[in-house]
């Protein structure tokens, strides 16, 4: 099976329920602070996970766990190999949520069907994608697709300060006006991917909370949740 590492309870990454976690290797994005750099440079000294025997843990645990969640790494680069894995998760009753950076239109249709909640990294302005690696007029697509489907979308955004500021928030604010929530996670410079990364100074707490309060308020709506 495609997976590389497995967080067996977690407590918050499917919004108020309880799942287990599974994470693929390999990304075909090349974002400087990313957290899960191993799972991009590392991917093939990691342990495998088998797929059996996750499957055999959620059926022990049946009315104990609520829900599965596959991140990584980039999940759709293994679209083909999990839906057969995930048919089976649905078919014992558990909620699916997959997180993605939006940059595979079609891996992501062929999941959909199954997926209760996408998690979608919203990086940078759709004219900036390249700045990451990734072409914006699909993660647009992907993310027209979700939002249409209030509650099956979890909008985030890692804030880095050599790629966003209020201006360029703004920007990404107008375009997510109806979303549900739009999470923004302060970035962490204690394990990157890119060594220049590790010089780079987070912004201070406050005036994120005063960025969230400005768009917020021009929104007319609580748009913006920070998780510090």
């Amino acid at each position: 099976m495609v997976f590389r590492g497995w967080h067996r309870v977690s407590h918050i990454e499917y919004p108020g329920r309880i799942a287990t976690v599974l994470f693929v290797a390999r990304c075909n994005f090349c974002c400087p602070f990313c957290h899960n750099p191993e799972l991009v440079t590392e991917s093939e000294s990691l342990p495998h996970i088998d797929g059996e025997e996750v499957l055999e843990y959620l059926r022990k645990r049946l009315g104990l766990l609520d829900a599965v969640c596959v991140t990584g790494g980039e999940p759709l680069l293994w679209a083909r190999e999990l839906r057969p894995f995930l048919e089976r998760v649905k078919e014992l009753g558990y909620l699916i949520k997959v997180d993605t950076n939006g940059s595979l239109y079609e891996e992501f249709l062929t999941l959909e069907d199954l997926v209760d909640l996408w998690g979608v990294d919203f990086k940078v302005p759709f004219a900036r994608y390249d700045l990451v690696g990734g072409r914006g007029e699909v993660v647009e697509r992907v993310l027209q697709r979700v939002l249409k489907r209030r509650t099956c979308a979890e909008i985030r955004t890692t804030i880095y300060p050599p790629l966003h500021d209020l201006v360029t928030l703004l920007e990404m604010a107008r375009f997510l006006r109806e979303a549900p929530v739009w999470y923004w996670q302060n970035f962490h410079r204690e394990k990157t991917l890119s060594p220049e990364a590790k010089e780079v100074v987070p912004y201070p707490p406050s005036l994120l909370e005063k960025w969230r309060d400005t768009i917020n308020r021009e929104l007319r709506r609580d748009l913006v949740t920070l998780r510090l």
